[in-house]
């Protein structure tokens, strides 16, 4: 391996990895061979891949790796002292890196306990084994981690640590001052010639903050690039505490002992071997030793279409926050916002006030039922109990996924998860950043009291996305809102016409892309407007039923009831009061008015500003009939007409017998539909008459077996376009032997 000290040099990594020239005297392996873990024969794992495939150019590329790695460890941790240091010879370690199928990989040894024990290795080196495109299997980086924070009152180690690479930093220093006095001094807004940060391992604390003067505020947070992922809840203190950091995944390997290690790797079988056959060493993915796939997960990077893979681009890479933190090695994620890739940070556009996010998930060779897509989430650090969006997945299959979505840009920070069924692997990808977002939607009525002669009153709207949903609750369901129009950013002043609202009505606006984001309420009074319903209390309302008006309104009112059976065109008068009063329920017969929509209006008869109408009523065809008699089981002969296919009149043997039904008035029936049960008769026929004691045979038929049957007959082509008829009569005849004794008839339908 050659050296160079030279700031970016890259050189390429020899084929020999182990192979280290001039080492120093103490610069030895002395971790015990027997613990260590093979080195795989040739290079295995290899987990680069590409996601987004129809953005072209093959699409991005995905790179997965490790950038926090001690060769050299420590003579004294938890599981106790030692009378040397553990380390591995640095080239032994870049081999195990590339045999194990890491992208890159980087080394970090510590600023305290010696002095310059790696610096003269090469910045960055390339392997000169190519894959399958050309492009180097292994870029390996050195860099340094420091250490900052109030002391411990272990001496001069401190509690919170973090690497730089490409610009290596030297802090060991209990005020985080230094830190960023060291930050500013070696930062470059060119990525090729600025310092790269990562934060390591943040505790529950986080301890880490940007500086307060605006020019080294801005140097700081745009050098600070990674953070170690140690569960939402941290990596959520960071993003509000103002860093742009993508989230990582590394081991933080050291050159250890079994015996520093304890607890697993002290555990022994009965015959004394260990139950942990190797221990954790850098240059080993943690899923070797610890005999689970998501045991390290990994850091990821992202490049766009076409991009070399090299130490340059992976530089910009990590500056433009193109990275993502797998717990499962193989597993990427990659999303993009209005065209802008994630890690992005961005203004928004005077028009721009929704973001159109597409998400894509993959896992190299995976399979259906255990890499298959199980949760996306969209969350905001500002909002950390629940996320702002999810989308669940059953289908086992689903190893490629892309998602397409909008939401309003309310947040500041967006970051994206996803999460697959095996061992519940979670994708966390590097976050968008949005300096302007829009601000929550205010509703404003200017004229919130009006007469109904008033000019429509209208609504303002401040703030809110490019779609909104307005809605309306009345005091009579106070808990139920119901949208009864749309809102674009194209009108901020919205007309309502107060004529057809209730007498009071509260209003409010809400997100159509996140339904959980609320204007205020704001209230509309109509003061000369009688609030009116109408029902039949029925979800079919048949001709013959009643509809029952109910009018209410603070002051008496002396009223007349009018019908309209043409959209309020004309009204004809159909019903009034005697006596003057602010709340009354009334009835309506709507016999012969079938095949109509009715509205219904309250008009006070001295003061005929006060008035109100009701909703429309739609009157089926189907003609209302009641049934109470019929030659045999006359109590069950209610069952044909209650509008319950399940309760049935039957006969008692295959002799003729009947059930009749009658109606209100007289009709002209066009359709007859008859519901028979579990079993029919062989035979029907239908008699019609005016008086319920003289009958017409009008219709018959023969039947052949077969459970709940329904038959038809159309009457609209007979002579005068149907039977005239009050009462009807149905005859049922006959059985099937050895398979009933007798028929059911559960429902008859009758339309005019």
């Amino acid at each position: 391996m050659s050296r160079n000290r030279r700031l970016g040099g890259s050189v390429l990594l020899a084929a020999a990895l182990f192979s280290t020239p001039g080492l120093a005297d103490d610069e030895v392996t002395n971790v015990l061979a027997l613990d260590r873990y093979p080195v795989p024969a040739v290079r295995e794992s290899k987990y680069r891949n590409r996601i987004a495939t129809e953005l072209g150019g093959g699409g991005w590329q995905t790179f997965v790796g490790d950038l926090h790695n001690h060769p050299r460890g420590h003579d004294a941790m938890d599981g106790g002292s030692l009378s040397f240091t553990p380390q591995i010879i640095r080239s032994e370690v870049l081999l195990s890196a590339f045999r194990h199928g890491y992208d890159f990989f980087g080394t970090s040894n510590h600023t305290t306990s010696w002095k310059s024990y790696d610096d003269d290795d090469p910045i960055s080196q390339l392997s000169p084994v190519l894959d399958a495109n050309g492009q180097s299997e292994l870029l390996v980086l050195r860099g340094r981690e420091s250490h900052v924070g109030p002391d411990d009152g272990t001496g001069s180690s401190h509690d919170h640590h973090f690497n730089s690479f490409n610009r290596n930093l030297h802090v060991n220093s209990s005020n985080i001052g230094n830190m960023h006095d060291e930050i500013v001094d070696n930062y470059s807004a060119d990525p090729l010639l600025s310092t790269h940060i990562q934060l390591n391992h943040p505790n529950d604390d986080v301890y880490f903050t940007l500086p307060t003067a605006p020019d080294r505020r801005q140097k700081v947070r745009d050098a600070v690039e990674l953070a170690e992922y140690n569960g939402l809840p941290k990596y959520f203190e960071l993003l509000r505490r103002g860093f742009r950091v993508a989230p990582v995944s590394n081991t933080d390997a050291h050159s250890t002992t079994r015996e520093q290690l304890g607890g697993a790797f002290m555990e022994q079988h009965p015959n004394g071997t260990w139950v942990r056959r190797y221990i954790d060493e850098p240059g080993v993915p943690r899923e070797k030793t610890h005999g689970h796939d998501t045991a390290q997960g990994r850091a990821g990077v992202v490049l766009p279409p076409g991009t070399p893979f090299n130490y340059d681009n992976f530089l910009i890479a990590l500056r433009n926050r193109s990275v993502f933190r797998t717990a499962l090695p193989p597993a990427s994620g990659f999303f993009m916002v209005n065209g802008r890739p994630m890690g992005s940070e961005f203004a928004l556009s005077p028009t721009e006030r929704r973001l159109d996010f597409t998400v894509w998930g993959t896992t190299k060779d995976g399979t259906g039922g255990g890499n298959n897509w199980t949760t996306l989430q969209v969350w905001s650090p500002f909002q950390p109990n629940a996320p702002i969006k999810e989308i669940p997945y059953t289908d086992i299959g689903l190893i490629d996924l892309k998602e397409v979505f909008s939401l309003t840009p309310y947040e500041s920070i967006y970051v994206v998860t996803l999460r697959q069924q095996w061992e519940n692997a979670e994708v966390v990808m590097a976050p968008i950043w949005v300096t302007n977002p829009v601000s929550k939607p205010v509703l404003s009525l200017p004229d919130s009291v009006v007469t109904r002669s008033s000019q429509y009153p209208y609504f303002t709207v401040s703030g809110g996305g490019d779609t909104l949903l307005l809605q309306r609750s009345t005091p009579q369901a106070p808990q139920t809102w119901q949208t009864v129009g749309t809102i674009t950013s194209n009108h901020i002043y919205y007309p309502i016409d107060h004529h057809i609202q209730p007498r009071v009505s509260h209003w409010r606006v809400v997100d159509a892309y996140q339904q959980t984001v609320v204007s205020n309420t704001t209230t509309l009074t109509v003061t000369d407007l009688i609030d009116v319903t109408a029902s039949s209390g029925t979800s079919l309302t048949l001709d013959g039923d009643d509809i029952h008006v109910h009018w209410s309104h603070p002051a008496p009112q002396l009223v007349d009831y009018y019908l309209s059976q043409d959209s309020g065109l004309t009204w004809t008068k159909v019903g009034e009061e005697s006596a003057a009063f602010t709340d009354r329920h009334w009835t309506f017969d709507t016999a012969g008015l079938g095949g109509s929509t009715l509205m219904l209006k309250v008009v006070n008869r001295l003061d005929v500003s006060y008035q109100g109408f009701s909703g429309p009523v739609t009157v089926s065809n189907q003609i209302r009939v009641g049934a109470g008699n019929a030659t045999v089981n006359p109590m069950a002969a209610y069952t044909v007409a209650d509008r319950n296919k399940s309760s049935c009149w039957w006969s008692s043997n295959g002799n003729s017998q009947s059930v009749y039904v009658y109606m209100e008035r007289e009709y002209l029936i066009k359709r007859m539909e008859i519901d028979f049960g579990q079993w029919n008769p062989t035979g029907w026929a239908m008699a019609v008459g005016l008086n319920g004691s003289t009958w017409s045979t009008s219709d018959s038929g023969s039947m052949s077996y077969g459970p709940n049957q329904t038959v038809v007959a159309d009457y609209s082509q007979r002579p005068g376009g149907g039977l005239i008829s009050k009462h009807v009569r149905l005859y049922v005849s006959g059985t099937f032997p050895g398979v009933s004794s007798y028929s059911q008839v559960c429902e008859i339908r009758l339309y005019h």
